[in-house]
């Protein structure tokens, strides 16, 4: 047998193996994290701000907000954040505030500088926080009523600077966001959960993090965030550079996803490929090794469809499958088993994917063209959207468009 097939049959055996270790990294960490959790005080509850960031109207974006209104928490401000008045969503909050009278909310309108526009849209935000207990959430993240207890809790240990959790992706919208939710579910989250088996966990997911006020300023805050992609990620590692643990939770919110067309889904992902692609250039390049699907196709195509190679693929897909029953079933996810009979395709997109990280430098992100440079910056490719002339300073005083009260002391 040619020394090609033989590597190929190799890989497929390992990629295989991996997939039976990533059901057990699943189960160890749902084990460890229960067993931490014990530790934590679940009544402490100081007041929290949570920090949204709001670009368009977006898709099912009141939805969105509003689970957050509904919180078992006894005292949070809500600040949302748009760069610009007439942005469409701000009539979304402005209805958010009509329907719960009784939440705490601020409308901060303007941003700073920074090519990554959500930073800069955090920075001026955080003028308006009057708690020290900060929780960041993505536009299009839904929760449940426990969220902020859950995220809130870990922070009770001082050591403790910030935590983040897991999230699942919701694909209403046709194939293109059900081919997205898989990838999320079936491919993002198992490696997030392996990955606390291998090495010290030092980041964040941008979709929900929570974090103490003095943690965040230890770490430099937000503005040297602003010019790069990753800003999550690096988020977490300048906490836990500056001293701090970091808890990964076993909760999980959903995203609503957005891709209407494959080229949206393309480009969602192809963004998180770089992305991924920067920050950890080594452990993305070795990643080509779990790629359990490609290598069964591959040992099935080298052995010229032998009895050897199609049963190293029937073995690749049992342990892909049967690894990600075992996760979406400790995940506690119903919706993805549904799929499961896409996965080898969507594993084969991934495969594709993973090629074409490497063969450029630029994403497409809110309307923007950019090109990432190798230490993780972003840098225009193109022409962007600028800020309204004097966006931040100009608007200094009439920020806060929140409660009635609020807006009077503004106009004062």
């Amino acid at each position: 047998m040619p020394s090609a097939a033989l590597l190929v049959f190799g890989c497929s055996a390992a990629a295989s193996a991996y997939q039976i270790a990533q059901g057990f990294a699943a189960r160890r960490f749902f084990r460890r994290a229960a067993e931490a959790a014990a530790r934590w005080r679940r009544d402490w509850q100081p007041p929290v701000t949570i920090l949204k960031p709001l670009k368009g109207e977006g898709l099912d974006l009141y939805a969105n907000l509003a689970s957050f209104c509904r919180q078992d928490y006894p005292a949070y401000q809500i600040v949302f954040g748009v760069c610009r008045a007439d942005d469409p969503a701000v009539a979304v909050v402005e209805r958010i505030r009509r329907d719960f009278p009784h939440c705490d909310v601020t409308l901060a309108v303007g941003d700073a500088p920074g090519t990554n526009r959500k930073v800069a849209n955090l920075v001026q935000m955080m003028r308006h926080a009057r708690h020290d207990v900060l929780v960041l959430s993505d536009a299009d993240i839904r929760v449940r009523p426990d969220y902020l207890r859950t995220m809130v809790a870990p922070l009770s240990d001082p050591r403790v600077g910030l935590t983040t959790c897991l999230y699942r992706g919701r694909g209403y919208f046709g194939l293109p966001s059900v081919m997205e939710s898989l990838y999320l579910n079936t491919i993002f989250v198992p490696m997030v959960l392996m990955a606390q088996w291998v090495q010290e966990f030092r980041y964040a997911y941008g979709a929900s993090i929570a974090l103490r006020r003095d943690a965040l300023e230890a770490s430099g805050g937000f503005a040297p965030l602003a010019d790069y992609l990753a800003d999550d990620y690096l988020l977490g590692n300048r906490v836990h550079a500056a001293g701090f643990e970091l808890v990964l939770l076993p909760y999980v919110v959903e995203t609503v996803l957005d891709s209407v067309t494959m080229a949206d889904l393309w480009r969602h992902l192809l963004r998180w490929a770089r992305t991924y692609r920067v920050c950890q250039p080594l452990n993305w390049f070795l990643t080509i090794i779990t790629h359990t699907t490609l290598w069964g196709v591959l040992a099935a195509l080298a052995s010229g469809g032998s009895r050897t190679g199609l049963g190293l693929l029937a073995v690749a897909l049992a342990c892909r499958l049967g690894s990600l029953r075992d996760t979406m079933r400790l995940l506690r996810e119903h919706e993805t088993p549904r799929y499961l009979w896409l996965v080898p395709l969507s594993d084969l997109g991934y495969s594709a994917l993973w090629i074409a990280s490497w063969l450029g430098r630029e994403v497409d992100w809110s309307g923007q063209r950019l090109r990432v440079e190798p230490d993780g910056r972003m840098v225009p490719a193109g022409p962007i959207p600028t800020p309204a002339a004097g966006s931040e300073i100009a608007r200094r005083d009439q920020l806060d468009l929140g409660r009635p009260e609020d807006a009077a002391n503004a106009g004062a």
